[in-house]
C-alpha cells in the first residue's frame, strides 16, 4: 500500500515538474535553433557545416528527451550511397512536426525540400542555409518552372558526398489506416521516375502525430512534443528501390508505399 502511494506520488510530481519546465524547453529550443542556424551563415567547410547541424539536431532531441534508435547497418547503408554517385531521392514517412530535427539530428546531410513560409525568418532560415544544406526552398511566387524540374536538376547533377534530396509524399498527415504509414498523396517524388532510398521513422505511439484533418492547431501539435518524456523513435533505412520501364508513375508511387508499409509493420 505504501508503495503504491510512494508511486503515484512520483508520478503526480514527475508529471507537475514536465509540464512546468515547459516555457523553459520550449525557450531554449528556439535559442538553439536561433543560435544554429546564425552559425551556418558563416560555415563554408561541409565538414563543419555538417557536425553543426547534426549537433543542434541531437541537443534539441535531448532537451525534448526524446531518444533516437539506427541500428550501425542501417548507418552503414545510408553513408555508402551518400558517399557514391547514385541518382536519387530519400523518401521519408512523415507524420509529427518534430520528424525534420529528427532526421537532421541523425542522418548527415540531409536536405528538404521545402516551401518558402514566412515563419522560417524568426530563426533566420533562408535561400542562403537551404542551398548551404543543398536542399531546395521553393518561393512559389518566383518560380519559373514547376517543381518537378527542380527536383530533377539536383538529382541529375548530384555527385558523392552531395546532400540527397529528401522528399515526403505523406505531407505529414496522419495515417488513415490506424498501423500504416500515411497514405502518399503528392507525386513530386515519382514523376520523374528516379531511384528511391526509404527512410522510415517509427515513433513508439500515435501521440506526437499531427492531427490537422480532425481539427488539431498547429501550435497544439508543436506545444505536445514538450510534454514527452524517455520517448522512443526508431529509424529505418531500406534497400534502395529502383523503377521499372513499364510501370506507370502511379503504380511506382503505390509500390513504393508497398514496399515502405511492410518495412513499417516489421519494425
Amino acid at each position: 500500500m505504501l508503495y503504491l502511494l510512494i508511486q503515484k506520488l512520483y508520478s503526480i510530481i514527475k508529471t507537475f515538474i514536465l509540464y512546468s519546465t515547459m516555457p523553459f524547453r520550449l525557450i531554449l529550443v528556439y535559442l538553439v535553433l536561433l543560435i544554429g542556424v546564425y552559425i551556418l551563415h558563416y560555415l563554408n567547410n561541409v565538414g563543419d557545416f555538417t557536425f553543426c547541424v547534426l549537433a543542434a539536431g541531437k541537443i534539441i532531441l535531448y532537451i525534448l528527451s526524446i531518444n533516437v534508435e539506427i541500428s550501425n547497418e542501417d548507418m552503414n547503408k545510408y553513408m555508402k550511397y551518400l558517399h557514391s554517385d547514385e541518382k536519387y531521392l530519400c523518401v521519408f514517412t512523415h507524420s509529427t512536426l518534430i520528424d525534420a530535427v529528427i532526421i537532421f539530428g541523425n542522418l548527415p546531410r540531409a536536405a528538404g525540400v521545402m516551401n518558402k513560409q514566412k515563419e522560417l525568418k524568426y530563426i533566420l532560415y533562408d535561400e542562403k542555409i537551404s542551398d548551404k544544406m543543398g536542399g531546395i526552398l521553393l518561393d512559389r511566387s518566383k518560380m519559373i518552372g514547376g517543381t518537378t524540374k527542380i527536383i530533377k536538376n539536383k538529382v541529375e547533377n548530384r555527385k558523392s558526398g552531395d546532400a540527397p534530396l529528401y522528399i515526403a509524399p505523406g505531407s505529414g498527415k496522419t495515417p488513415e489506416i490506424p498501423g500504416n504509414i500515411t497514405q502518399f498523396k503528392s507525386k513530386g517524388a515519382f514523376v520523374n521516375k528516379t531511384k528511391i532510398l526509404p527512410i522510415i521513422i517509427k515513433y513508439e505511439d500515435d501521440s506526437l502525430n499531427y492531427n490537422g484533418d480532425m481539427g488539431e492547431s498547429m501550435l497544439h501539435s508543436y506545444l505536445k512534443i514538450f510534454l514527452v518524456e524517455n520517448y522512443n523513435v526508431k529509424i529505418k533505412i531500406g534497400d534502395m528501390i529502383d523503377p521499372l520501364e513499364t510501370e506507370s508513375i502511379e503504380n511506382y508511387k503505390d509500390r513504393v508505399y508497398n514496399i515502405m508499409n511492410e518495412q513499417y509493420k516489421e519494425m
